[in-house]
């Protein structure tokens, strides 16, 4: 009868795997997720030098800025500022006003759990222009303040699968007019796990996608941006002023690809006037319809090669309408050219598209 050995590497493996499967049941099965049983009120610490509002105590829909943010506590019988308690430590932040959060009502709110629920650090708001968004001090990527979706949407978590989304609290106004919490469902497909995430449908980010887009699209006559692009990216995040615009798209299904789409104004015709001092023969130039399309990339397209790798992005520019618009996309030369074909020049036959020599 033939003994079994064990290599010391496979000993290691498996002795990580049993880690990670008895991790994942303690933090699944023991995590707090501690509710009250009737509507409790907001009160918020806003401890200095960290204030993110200058209020502090009960909060009703017109005692905080658009903008601003605070922590707090659910239930309220836990401790504000204990370690013991960062499973229910929450945050409450305002919405800016560029995202509704003007109106003295529950819609301009947002409560989500402050515990990152990859890093586990406890995580704040960053208002700045051009931020404006939830990070912690450690590895994890930010998460939207309109909805609370990661950066990276289609993240999976070593703990459970997700979405990426942070566990919320719905709100609610008393008699009185202060902001209170509804008694949550610790589940996935309800408020979250704290300490797991939320799960939260395409739909659903693009619904949130649509009010950041509505904003930027009154300060622009032009271009129309789309909201999820053909290779199933989806808008995910958007930053723009009356002549420029940056907006970057994420894939649910894979994270690992992605995209952006920026322009500014430039008030010029051609390629060469909006960027007269970029060396052309580093990158390809292609034509289509009349316009120049300069496209770069770390492998240039040649003949009929379709390049599909990690390590490869492709970044079409041209000029229309005033605007020098660049189109970057971490996928082969035809998809990417595809996209750029069918969002500004209304078609998707690549054999429109000519290269100069």
């Amino acid at each position: 009868m033939k003994t079994l050995h064990l290599s010391k590497f496979s000993i290691f493996i498996i002795a990580i795997l049993v880690i990670a499967f008895v991790t994942f049941g303690i933090i699944v099965y023991s995590s707090p997720s501690a509710t009250s049983n009737q509507n409790e009120r907001i009160y918020l610490h806003t401890p200095q030098p960290f204030a993110l509002t200058d209020f502090n105590g009960f909060v009703n829909t017109s005692n905080m800025k658009p903008n601003s943010a605070g922590w707090f506590m659910y239930p309220s019988s836990f401790q504000y500022g204990n370690p013991a308690n960062a499973y229910q430590t929450f945050l409450l932040i305002r919405l800016p006003k560029t995202m509704g959060g003007d109106k003295n009502e529950t819609s301009s709110f947002r409560a989500y759990s402050a515990l990152d629920p990859t890093s586990h650090c406890l995580m704040k708001y960053w208002p700045q222009d051009g931020r404006q968004r939830i990070e912690d001090p450690c590895i994890s990527a930010p998460y939207r303040i309109i909805d609370g979706v990661s950066y990276e949407p289609g993240l999976t978590m070593i703990r459970a699968p997700t979405t990426g989304a942070l566990p919320k609290l719905d709100l609610d106004v008393d008699s009185q007019g202060y902001l209170v919490v509804k008694p949550p469902t610790w589940t996935q497909d309800k408020n979250g796990i704290i300490g797991i995430g939320r799960n939260i449908s395409k739909d659903e980010i693009m619904q949130s996608s649509q009010v950041l887009m509505n904003y930027c699209e009154k300060q622009m006559s032009w271009p129309e941006l789309p909201l999820a692009l053909q290779t199933g990216d989806v808008l995910i995040d958007i930053a723009c002023n009356s002549d420029y615009f940056d907006a970057v798209y994420s894939n649910i299904e894979h994270p690992d690809k992605s995209a952006r789409i920026d322009a500014s104004f430039c008030n010029c015709t051609k390629i060469q006037e909006a960027k007269p001092y970029i060396n052309f023969e580093y990158g390809q130039l292609w034509n289509i319809n009349g316009t120049t399309i300069y496209v770069l990339s770390n492998e240039p397209q040649t003949g009929n090669t379709k390049v599909d790798s990690l390590n490869v992005a492709y970044t079409f520019s041209f000029v229309k309408n005033g605007y020098y618009v660049s189109l970057t996309d971490q996928r082969s030369f035809g998809d990417t050219a595809k996209e750029v074909l069918m969002d500004f020049f209304d078609t998707n036959n690549i054999s429109d598209l000519e290269q100069i020599k």
